[in-house]
C-alpha cells in the first residue's frame, strides 16, 4: 500500500490543482493501491499593523508563539494525525510525504520518526519549492537539505532544476528521483472551439516568483493586445495602465479562472524561477500557447514546438509577443501541441511514476 502525506493549504484547498487533489484523483482512481492522510490547513498568525509601543509588544508575542507552535506542537500534529496509519505500517509500504523541507510545516520529526520505529518501509518526500527560497534557508542552515534528506529513502521534485540543485546541496544522485507536476485533464480542458482572437488575448497568472514590475512595462509596450491579468491578491493595479485593453482580475474563483483561460489565446509567464507550476500545466490543458522566460525547470514542461522560450527582459519578451500576434496560424498550431503535451502530465503519469520508484 501506499500511504500520502499531504498539506492541505489555503490557496489550492477545495481545488481541481495542488498535492491535495493530486492524492485525491490517485486514491479514486486506485483505491487498492493509495491511502491518504491530510493534515488541515496550517493556523494563521495576524499581526497588528499599528506603528505604536503596544502593537510592537503585541507582535513579539505572537510572533514568538507563532515559532513555539511550528518547532514543537505542529510536528506532534503529524504524528497524531498519523496513528491510525503506524497501526498498520508494514515491510513493504510505502510512504509519501508529499509537502517536505517546508520549514514552517515540518514533515522532518514524523520522517524521523517513521525511519527509527519502521526501517522495512520505503520512505520518499516531496519537495516543490524553487532554488530562491532554498538559498533562503540554506543561508540561515546549510546543512538543512542533507539533514531532511538523511531518513527518507529517494527526494522526489517535480523538476530538473531542483533536482540538481539537491544534488549540489550534498545528496546523492541516485536519492532524487525527477518527476513532474500534474494537471486535473478532467477538469482543465478547452471548453470553447480552438481559434485566435483579434486583437490576440494574452492572460497572465500566478502570485509565486512572478515578476510584476518587468510584466508591467511589457503590457505598456504593447498596447494593441488585449491583456488578461490575473493578480490575484497582489496589490500591484498602479503598475498597469487603466485602458481598455488591459483587464485586471483580483482573486477569483477557480471556475471563473478557468473561464478567463478558455476565453484566452497566449499564456504569458514573466518568471524569476519555476520548479513545477499549476500555472504551467493547467495553461496547456487549456489549449494555450505559451510565452515563457526561459528559468528553472520550464524546459521540463514546455517545447520550442509549442512555447516562444524568452530571455528576462522586457524588450525580448515583447519582440517575441509581436511575432506571435502577427502569425495566427502558429498560434493555432502552438495550442493544439499544447493540448498533445499536456496529456503527458496526467494522474495516470503521476501512478506510473510513484510505482517506478
Amino acid at each position: 500500500m501506499k500511504y500520502l502525506i499531504v498539506q492541505d493549504w489555503n490557496s489550492t484547498s477545495g481545488n481541481h490543482a495542488g498535492m491535495k487533489h493530486m492524492c485525491g484523483l490517485l486514491a479514486t482512481q486506485y483505491p487498492c493501491e493509495y491511502e491518504i492522510y491530510v493534515k488541515g490547513i496550517p493556523r494563521s498568525w495576524p499581526l497588528c499593523r499599528g506603528k505604536n509601543l503596544l502593537c510592537k509588544i503585541k507582535n513579539k508575542l505572537i510572533s514568538l508563539k507563532r515559532n513555539r507552535y511550528i518547532r514543537y506542537i505542529y510536528p506532534k500534529e503529524y504524528l497524531e494525525l498519523c496513528q491510525p496509519l503506524f497501526a498498520k505500517l508494514k515491510e513493504g509500504d510505502e510512504v509519501f510525504l508529499l509537502e517536505y523541507l517546508i520549514p514552517w510545516a515540518s514533515q522532518y520529526e514524523l520522517a524521523c520518526y517513521i525511519r527509527k520505529n519502521f526501517p522495512t518501509v520505503r520512505l520518499y518526500a516531496l519537495s516543490h519549492l524553487t532554488g530562491k527560497y532554498f538559498d533562503e534557508m540554506t543561508a540561515k542552515d546549510p546543512d538543512i537539505i542533507q539533514k531532511w534528506a538523511q531518513p527518507v529513502d529517494k527526494m522526489l521534485t517535480l523538476g530538473s532544476s531542483l533536482s540538481s540543485y539537491f544534488e549540489k546541496a550534498g545528496v546523492p544522485k541516485e536519492k532524487i528521483s525527477t518527476g513532474f507536476h500534474y494537471v486535473d485533464s478532467d477538469y482543465y480542458h478547452k471548453q470553447t472551439e480552438l481559434c485566435v482572437h483579434q486583437p490576440i488575448r494574452i492572460i497572465t497568472m500566478g502570485a509565486l516568483q512572478r515578476d510584476y514590475q518587468m510584466l508591467a512595462e511589457v503590457v505598456k509596450k504593447c498596447p494593441d493586445v488585449h491583456w488578461i491579468v490575473c493578480r490575484g491578491r497582489k496589490k500591484v493595479d498602479n503598475m498597469f495602465p487603466n485602458t481598455p485593453n488591459v483587464e485586471l482580475k483580483g482573486f477569483m474563483e477557480e471556475e471563473e479562472l478557468r473561464r478567463q483561460m478558455d476565453r484566452a489565446d497566449i499564456s504569458l509567464n514573466v518568471m524569476e524561477d519555476t520548479v513545477g507550476s499549476n500555472v504551467i500545466t493547467t495553461s496547456m490543458a487549456m489549449g494555450l500557447a505559451m510565452i515563457v522566460t526561459d528559468v528553472g525547470s520550464i524546459r521540463d514542461y514546455c517545447g520550442e514546438d509549442n512555447t516562444i522560450f524568452c530571455q528576462n527582459e522586457v524588450e525580448n519578451i515583447v519582440k517575441n509577443i509581436n511575432r506571435l500576434k502577427d502569425n495566427p496560424q502558429k498560434v493555432i498550431q502552438m495550442k493544439e501541441i499544447s493540448l498533445r503535451r499536456s496529456q503527458k502530465l496526467i494522474i495516470k503519469e503521476v501512478n506510473n511514476w510513484f510505482n517506478s520508484l
